[in-house]
């Protein structure tokens, strides 16, 4: 089984493991280097981190007006602001408060709409980020389920409905889990555990015999199966989930076990 990326204790992991835990408040988070630099993360930082950044400067050009606004009347109209003007320069003679009054108002509301489209913006664009957060990563799952690749547009969205998905922002960084009655877990365990289940395995791709003479295509070079009956190898076994997972993982679905004991062999 892979590592949990948080835990509330590691008194029952195993001692060479504990290594990769640091202790944050009362859990355990998994330790992961280089994250930050794949694409598709820094990708979303970066458009998270613009996003924060014009909201702020938003915020604070609203801040700024109101504190210009501060000493005007409640009542201002936009007919008056350039006789208003005018009349600072002494080209022309006083106004009264309710003028004052109506330009005052007519800024302020005009201000916030436009206050209001940018932050209606900025949702948006963070709700698509998110979408593809888990869009993505739903994508990657199957495929690393080996599911057929002609059902994955209904299987991202069906499996959006049953899993309860949840996006987890941390320092800028977009993280997609499934929340279960076991906690957290993610995307790629929720999508190789339903792939073994009997709502699941219909859709897996068919593998090719890996052992038959002269196929050729993905792992098809006539290599005994070390997972069929006939030519069962554990030495073999053990190379190839090291050197090949991929490759483990199709033999082990041509010998006809099932997703959830190939992810138990395989430790992912």
């Amino acid at each position: 089984m892979g590592l949990k990326t948080i835990l509330d204790s590691i008194d029952d992991l195993p001692e060479e493991h504990r290594a990769f835990y640091v202790e944050e408040g009362d859990k355990f988070v998994l330790d992961l280097e280089g994250i930050d630099d794949h694409p598709k993360v820094r990708g979303l930082v970066t458009a998270n981190r613009e996003n924060v950044r014009k909201r702020d400067q938003y915020k604070a050009e609203v801040e700024s007006l109101r504190a210009r606004l501060d000493g005007l009347p409640d009542e201002f109209d936009a007919e008056a602001y350039e006789a208003l003007k005018q009349q600072a320069e002494g080209k022309e003679p006083p106004k009264t408060d309710e003028q004052v009054t109506r330009v005052r108002e007519q800024l302020e509301r005009k201000h916030q709409a436009d206050l209001a489209k940018k932050d209606e913006r900025i949702s948006a664009l963070e709700g698509s980020l998110r979408r593809a957060a888990i869009d993505e990563g739903l994508s990657k799952a199957l495929d690393e389920a080996s599911i057929d690749a002609k059902h994955k547009p209904k299987l991202i969205s069906y499996l959006k409905d049953i899993g309860n998905i949840k996006i987890e922002e941390a320092d800028g960084e977009f993280r997609a889990v499934v929340e279960t009655d076991m906690g957290p877990t993610s995307l790629s365990r929720f999508v190789s555990d339903w792939a073994g289940t009997d709502d699941g395995k219909d859709y897996v791709a068919k593998a090719p015999p890996m052992d038959a003479p002269g196929s050729k295509g993905k792992g098809g070079t006539g290599e005994k199966n070390p997972w069929a009956s006939d030519s069962h190898n554990l030495t073999r076994q053990g190379e190839l989930v090291r050197a090949d997972p991929d490759k483990a993982r199709q033999f082990m679905r041509a010998a006809g076990l099932s997703d959830s004991q190939i992810s138990q062999r395989i430790g992912a």
